[in-house]
Order: structure tokens, then sequence, then C-alpha cells
């Protein structure tokens, strides 16, 4: 009797840990499958806001394409009859066409104030099905674990048990050519120290330039033939006077990160490009460019400058 009594039990507290266990997967169709392949939240304490970061698999088991603008969801809280009041949100679909018998993915994140939300998921438009993150084993960051320290060109932004995410200006350099000032190998770097894929919040660079707008000096000559050591060169005094420079904005360009295959570092080589503008050299601005590194969802807000050669 003990032992009918004991493989009972034991089958009764299987069967209730198979009752509770979260399915990350939903099926669209028959043979269309979409699963939470990875999800993580992020929490800004400072500025009181939640972000959720999300990778999307979707697998086309079927003989024919499957089109992804057939897919409508909306990202919200359980039970709620609105979708989140979002202060940031972003989808990323690289290919609009699942083909047969293949596999494609969508990334996205989206953020909001903290009101101390429960349940948030997916919500398919057509169904009302609801697909929670919490469904996926959540990962989380946090605001506190970016890091503070800085010293020299190659430092840490932000560190958690899954993420590294640095910078390295040792090897910038700033360029002058058809008509534009232009700084390459700046390098951001992201390491997944996990043995699974991971989608990260990405760091966004911005510029700015304390110099000249070619316009200004067209009698100059023509800038777009001109070299980094024709605009060392130029004049721009009048009457014994320094001429003014301004704040100008640059235009970033170099990569856009979604995702990190497992233990995979990734060196991004970013450029900036201020065109139509140079750095005035009679000026005494040592360090005539800014680079601002931004994650608003972390709170990553770190600036450096360099020098100009």
């Amino acid at each position: 009797m003990k032992k009918i009594f004991a493989i009972l039990f034991s089958f009764l507290l299987c069967l209730s840990f198979t009752g509770c266990s979260k399915n990350p997967s939903y099926s669209i169709s028959k043979d269309i499958t979409l699963t939470l392949s990875d999800v993580l939240k992020v929490e800004n304490e400072k500025q009181n806001t939640i972000y959720y970061y999300y990778l999307i698999d979707i697998q086309n088991d079927s003989d024919s394409d499957y089109n992804l603008e057939d897919l409508s969801y909306t990202i919200k809280e359980k039970g709620s009859d609105e979708a989140i009041g979002a202060i940031d949100q972003n989808k990323f679909v690289p290919s609009k066409i699942v083909p047969a018998n293949e596999k494609a993915y969508i990334a996205g994140y989206i953020g909001f104030p903290n009101n101390d939300q429960k349940n948030i998921g997916i919500e398919f438009n057509s169904s009302k099905d609801f697909l929670a993150f919490k469904n996926s084993k959540i990962r989380k960051a946090s605001s506190s674990e970016i890091a503070t320290k800085q010293v020299g060109m190659a430092q840490k932004l932000y560190e958690s048990d899954d993420l590294l995410i640095s910078y390295d200006y040792s090897q910038a350099e700033i360029n002058f050519f058809e008509g534009n000032t232009v700084v390459s190998n700046f390098y951001i770097k992201y390491e997944n120290k996990t043995d699974q894929r991971i989608v990260i919040p990405y760091v966004t660079p911005y510029g700015t330039l304390n110099g000249c707008l070619t316009s200004d000096y067209a009698s100059k000559g023509d800038f777009s033939t001109m070299s980094m050591d024709d605009i060392k060169k130029l004049d721009l005094k009048t009457d014994g006077l320094l001429a003014q420079t301004k704040n100008i904005s640059g235009e970033s360009s170099g990569y856009a990160l979604l995702y990190l295959d497992p233990e995979q570092s990734l060196s991004c080589n970013t450029s900036i490009t201020f065109h139509n503008s140079f750095i005035y050299y009679q000026e005494s601005d040592e360090e005539p460019i800014t680079i601002v590194m931004s994650c608003q969802a972390i709170g990553i807000d770190r600036s450096v400058k360099l020098k100009r050669s």
C-alpha cells in the first residue's frame, strides 16, 4: 500500500510540475510556429522605466513561403484593453518572407514608465491569444550595472553576468575629404558571456564638432578638393580676430546590432561624418570633437573628447 501511495504521489508531483510549465511558443497555424527565443528586461532606476528587448524565431514547416506581414501583434499587459503607453519602441524584420521549411527572426524592444506592470507579453491581434514574455526565461539588466570608472581610451560601459559592452578609441582617426570631417575607427565592443543567443541593448554613438561650416567660407576655395593639411593652413582671421566656431552635429553610421550568438564577441567600427564642416586649427580648442555613447534603456550616457591631429 505504501509503495502504491509513493508511486501515486510521484505521479501527481510530476503532473503538477508539467502542468505549470511555461511554453514560450505559439502556433500561428498548423505549420507556422513562433517562439520567444530570448527576452531581456531592463530596469532603469534613475528614469523609473522598464524596457523589454525580445528575439522571436519564426519556424515555417510548410511547403510554401510565409509572409510576415500577415503576422500582427501588440505588446501589452495581459488583461488590459489598451496597448502600453510606450516612450520608445522599435521592431526589426530583416526579411518579410520566411521561406518554406526555413526559419527567420524578428527583434524588437519597447520601453515604458514603470507602473508595476505584472504580465507583459504579445497579444496576437487576430485571435487575441496572449503569449507572456515570462513564458521565456527572462534575463534581467539594470542601470546599476553601468560601469562608472573611466580611465584611458579603452573602457567598460556596462557589464552583467550575460553581457559586456566596452569602447575603444585608441585607434580613432580624424580625416577631411570631399568637404567633410570624418571620425573613423571608433570601436564599440559587445561580448556575449553565455552559451545562448541573446538580444542586446545596443549603444548609439553621437558626435558634435566645435568647428566651421564650409559654406561660410566659400571664398577660401573649393573645400571638396582640400586635404586635412590644406585645412590646417587656412587663415580665417578678420582684422586680426579669430573666426567664430559652431557646434555642428555629426551623422553616425557603421552598425545596427540586434543580437549575439553564443559566446560571440563583436567589435563594431563606427564612423561619424560632419558634413560640409571642418576643424578650425587657429582656434585654441585642442579637443574639438565630442563623442557621446548613449543607450536610453539602461541609462548609458558616456562622452569622450577627441584630440585634433
